[in-house]
């Protein structure tokens, strides 16, 4: 069965009954916190430095090769709504951006597969925030189809926690960014992901972290 969604998005109801993980869905569902987070490294060498050559934004680089690689991961794209899992055709980035005075922003960015187009609504979407004051809630905030992006770019880190609302019904990931650093040569980034255990495992952020890391690795 296939819906729409906010602006016509598409999304399909799981049909729970041929689910292979639906046992792991029941027994994580029933947690009080359901999520779970991985820390990892990105190796940004080669797309940093394609970037640079193209006088491009790195940080709308990544965040498009990011969000690519959710996409292509189905269990990534997994809601849970109404006590039904949907499937989502396209998820999009609903990121912070942060402003000179210390203050950050919502903001959210459709989703695009054409680097061109996805870069020129970020940065309108930018642009609004650097001209705004206060947090600016945005449909981002309370979207399905969305991964909540958010950045440190000031340091490297081990570890993350996030600000949880336990009573407000949630199953998108959250993707967090580093401060990029340098090692052996070499240009990495911490990523950590943050995920509802009964939508998503281990397995599956390991080939979302395989893919943005092939995608980073491309010269396109």
């Amino acid at each position: 069965m296939y819906i729409f969604g906010l602006n016509y998005t598409i999304m399909k109801i799981l049909d729970q009954s041929l689910w292979k993980r639906k046992e792991h869905f029941d027994f994580f569902s029933k947690y009080d916190e359901p999520y779970f987070g991985i820390v990892s490294e990105i190796d940004c060498t080669k797309a940093y430095q394609l970037s640079k050559s193209r006088n491009q934004s790195f940080f709308s680089n990544y965040l498009h090769k990011s969000i690519c690689a959710v996409n292509l991961i189905e269990e990534m794209r997994y809601r849970i709504i109404d006590d039904q899992i949907v499937i989502y055709d396209q998820i999009h980035p609903a990121a912070t951006i942060g402003r000179a005075d210390g203050t950050f922003a919502f903001t959210f960015t459709p989703f695009n597969l054409d680097f061109n187009i996805f870069d020129k609504e970020l940065k309108a979407e930018i642009k609004k925030v650097k001209n705004s004051s206060g947090i600016r809630l945005k449909e981002g905030d309370t979207r399905k189809d969305v991964v909540h992006y958010s950045s440190i770019p000031w340091h490297a880190f081990s570890g993350l926690t996030h600000a949880r609302k336990f009573k407000f019904d949630e199953s998108a990931p959250k993707i967090t960014f580093g401060k990029m650093f340098t090692r052996d040569e070499h240009q990495l980034m911490n990523v950590a992901i943050y995920v509802h255990h009964g939508l998503v495992d281990g397995f599956h952020v390991a080939k979302y972290l395989e893919y943005f890391q092939n995608l980073m690795d491309e010269n396109l």
